[in-house]
């Protein structure tokens, strides 16, 4: 007896790109047929029919982006991701990670977590966070990247130190981690302490990752002034080490930097071209979500987050740094393009939601003045969004062959402990608004190659077996939507909405998602990768 049956839908996702409108069998956890099936015939029986009359059926969203980390365990049922489609993550990304971690970040996280969540940090490396993750149990799949400012951090210290007085300790802890099942290893060149990393440092580690046969995933040192500079950067470190290359969420930022475009293009395909083993991801929307702090230079994070609250309290400082911000953002009404989105404390929740130019406004201050002060306030724990890039850009960027969906976004819920803040719409929407904006209005993308850039590919890249694809043997990593009902309802101004028109996922063949309804499942499994060294 089959655990479920999908009868007369139209499935999608097929080996070989195929598509075909049958039925769909769930037993044991896997894909047991791919065919005509009727229910009530001797030997066909289910547990659980559902028609899919009018549905779409396909293989799970894989985020390949996405910062679920912590999340995962401060909320499992992550419904955020869950009801979009989403059935498998991969976190870690931008070169912060669970794992492997010590020192005074350890100390700074472990603070951060316990005060605002009640989550307890007891694990330093993969080995022991898979086991608390297994404990902790996950609505969804996970694999997780080593990130390597997390790394640096531990090693050296969040100061502007060289590396070489502790390289063997570095790229030992990237080696160990990778081996405990880690998928590759993610930086953020434009957050500390990797901002302090040279060229040669990040070559030297990343062959680490390369001879592991992993990927190296990296959120550039600047997506604006700097942008193709820091595309070069990355490309010099693929040419010099071969590894497999994901640039996370490509992007040109700011009015000014919009024209570089076909030049970024021209340098990714050139080096495709050459052979070299280069992808990226990108999410829908045209306003990115990060730290308030970033609009800070590289100088102000020596000596992490204490270094940044000595010199944010410090006259003097506040000078130098206005004087090197307003060097890179002299135009007033800039600051009407960036939106504080999430604080830690409820002192300042007032501010979720406003603009820094509203916020300064609101306090009767100028608006470096109310930055400096917020980010005094919330020990720098201030998230926001920033509205700076091109509609027809983004859209040239996704359709890109190279180019997969990823949401860039933690598995987040519209309540419970992380229904929180005022969270980039990414959070509840990129896998329904890709499909309905790319592929039923704009008619842009098929839905074929929706698939290979929303699910297979992405298993293909992080190297993960046996999911991306409905094919019989495979993991039943399954999602069912309504093409006439699909739609992203979650906004900047109100977040904390889920999709409609996705009813039904199965995770390794459980449903979490039934009729709509979330089930409380926690049917995922922690993708522990093996390390694929030559012997």
């Amino acid at each position: 007896m089959y655990d479920a049956v999908i009868t007369n839908s139209t499935l999608f996702g097929l080996p070989n790109g195929k598509s075909a409108k049958t039925d769909l069998a769930i037993k044991d956890g896997k894909i047991a047929r791919v065919g005509e099936i009727n229910p009530k015939r001797p030997g066909y029986e289910a547990k659980h029919v559902v028609d899919g009359t009018g549905y779409y059926t396909l293989p799970g969203f894989v985020d390949p982006h996405s910062h679920s980390d912590y999340y995962l365990l401060i909320d499992p049922l992550a419904d955020g991701k869950i009801r979009q489609g989403v059935t498998t993550e991969v976190g870690g990304n931008c070169g912060y990670s669970s794992a492997p971690i010590g020192g005074e970040i350890l100390d700074v996280r472990r603070d951060a977590y316990k005060t605002q969540f009640g989550l307890d940090l007891d694990w330093t490396d993969f080995s022991q966070y898979w086991k608390r993750f297994e404990k902790n149990g996950s609505a969804v799949n996970y694999a997780g990247l080593v990130g390597y400012n997390t790394v640096r951090a531990t090693v050296l210290g969040s100061r502007d130190v060289p590396y070489e007085g502790k390289k063997e300790d570095v790229k030992n802890a990237v080696r160990q981690n990778l081996a405990q099942g880690a998928a590759g290893m993610s930086v953020g060149l434009v957050y500390p302490p990797a901002c302090f990393a040279t060229l040669d440092e990040m070559t030297d580690v990343v062959s680490e990752v390369a001879k592991a046969g992993k990927i190296f995933t990296t959120h550039i040192r600047s997506e604006g002034p700097r942008l193709v500079e820091s595309i070069e950067e990355v490309l010099e470190i693929t040419r010099r080490t071969g590894v497999k290359l994901q640039i996370s969420h490509l992007k040109t930022a700011g009015k000014e930097n919009w024209k570089k475009l076909d030049r970024v293009f021209e340098l990714i395909e050139k080096a495709r071209d050459e052979g070299l083993d280069v992808l990226c991801d990108r999410y829908p929307y045209v306003a990115s979500n990060t730290g308030l702090q970033v609009v800070l230079p590289d100088w102000a994070f020596d000596g992490g987050r204490n270094g940044v609250m000595e010199r944010l309290a410090d006259k003097g400082m506040r000078e130098k740094l206005s004087g090197e911000i307003l060097l890179n953002h002299p135009e007033p009404e800039y600051w009407d393009t960036v939106m504080v989105s999430q604080v830690a404390t409820k002192a300042n929740a007032r501010f979720e939601g406003v603009t820094v130019a509203k916020g300064a406004s609101l306090t009767n201050k100028n608006p470096l003045d109310f930055i400096f002060d917020l980010l005094l306030e919330e020990k720098t724990e201030v998230e926001a969004i920033y509205f700076c890039m091109s509609e027809s850009n983004m859209d040239r960027i996704i359709l890109k062959d190279y180019v997969i969906i990823g949401s860039d976004a933690g598995a987040r819920s519209a309540t419970g402990p992380l229904g929180i803040g005022k969270p980039h719409p990414r959070t509840f929407g990129t896998f329904p608004r890709f499909f309905s904006d790319y592929v039923f209005r704009k008619k842009l993308v098929t839905m074929e190659e929706a698939v290979r850039k929303t699910s297979t590919t992405a298993c293909e890249r992080f190297d993960i077996p046996m999911r991306g694809l409905l094919k019989e043997g495979y993991f039943a990593d399954v999602v069912m939507f309504n093409p006439e009902r699909l739609a992203d309802k979650s906004t900047y101004e109100n977040p904390l909405v889920y999709p409609e028109g996705i009813d039904y996922v199965w995770v390794n063949g459980v449903p979490a998602l039934s009729g709509g309804k979330s089930t409380g499942a926690l049917s995922g499994v922690g993708l522990a990768l093996p390390d694929s060294t030559p012997v």
